[in-house]
């Protein structure tokens, strides 16, 4: 049992072992990278498949399902003392608790299908209409699979470049607002307070939540700021993400890092705060951590060392 505690008490193994294929790609490289957990990995599979309840409704009932159902896999045997009965306990309320959190992201939206995007990849998706979409690192989209023909909706959260087939009215909601087209192609950054649009080819309508709305077409881009849509220039056919490249125009070190945190799936430590309020203008690419540090402590004048066992990087000054 200690070996697969780590896997069934993260819900997003639960989720894919439950049957999201969202997570395909995460796990079969994490398996690429460990094969020698591969036996522990399918005996938590089992183990969380072996778990179910009668019905998707989550109640306290259902908590109490899943109580005696993990309890009677965990039992320990006679001879087990009294020290060790605290552990299983411990064992079987960190698991349920894992399985609610699970059954929650399962359940109560159980019509949308999910993509994601994990920190240090991309991640290409073909929809049931032939469009298709490209995600950044740290981006999810949903959708409802089974209706999306006769309506063509998409959840964002993060960033991503659409292209569209053209067909019924195909409509992308963020945080801050809705993009609508027929047939085009575009590109929606949508993270924190931030919202931009862009337009590569086509028509799009952006329209934020208080009904303020704005036209795009080929070449025109808007940011939206304080309330209002702010005119961008919008250059190639694609967006420059979509080749690695991310630019930028005085724009705070600690917007810079997000991004280098998410493309290189990296922790950033300031040892000096006021480094993330410095403001910074360059060009970087995702091609190589070391080099886009190099880039921007040579710009900035600051200081960098990485942890790879952590997978951490310490920026001073």
């Amino acid at each position: 049992m200690p070996s697969i505690d780590k896997y069934i008490e993260n819900k997003d193994f639960v989720a894919w072992a439950l049957g999201d294929d969202s997570f395909n790609d995460y796990w079969k490289q994490y398996l690429d990278q460990h094969p020698e957990e591969s036996e522990d990995i399918e005996a938590a599979k089992s183990f969380v498949q072996k778990t179910s309840v009668k019905d998707p409704y989550f109640s306290v009932q259902r908590e109490k399902e899943l109580w005696d159902q993990i309890s009677a896999k965990v039992v320990p045997s006679k001879t087990t003392k009294t020290v060790s009965m605290q552990w299983w306990k411990y064992a079987v309320a960190v698991v349920v608790l894992g399985f609610i959190a699970s059954f929650y992201f399962l359940y109560f939206v159980p019509s949308n299908h999910v993509e994601i995007a994990h920190k240090g990849y991309t991640k290409d998706v073909d929809l049931p209409d032939g469009s298709k979409v490209a995600l950044n690192a740290e981006s999810t989209i949903s959708f409802n699979k089974s209706e999306f023909s006769k309506e063509r909706l998409i959840e964002l959260k993060g960033e991503a470049f659409f292209e569209v087939e053209k067909g019924t009215l195909f409509q992308v909601q963020s945080e801050k607002g809705n993009v609508t087209v027929l047939g085009t192609s575009f590109n929606i950054y949508s993270r924190n307070d931030k919202w931009t649009v862009e337009c590569f080819s086509g028509k799009v309508l952006v329209e934020d939540r208080a009904g303020k709305s704005v036209t795009l077409t080929k070449g025109e881009g808007v940011a939206y700021k304080d309330g209002d849509f702010v005119s961008l220039n919008t250059k190639g056919k694609l967006p420059s993400w979509k080749q690695g490249i991310f630019t930028y125009q005085n724009e705070t070190l600690e917007e810079v890092f997000q991004e280098v945190q998410r493309q290189f799936d990296v922790r950033i430590i300031y040892k000096n705060p006021k480094v993330q309020h410095l403001r910074f203008t360059g060009t970087i690419t995702n091609k190589s951590l070391e080099t886009t540090l190099e880039v921007i402590s040579k710009t900035m004048g600051i200081n960098y060392q990485i942890n790879k066992d952590k997978k951490e990087v310490e920026i001073s000054m």
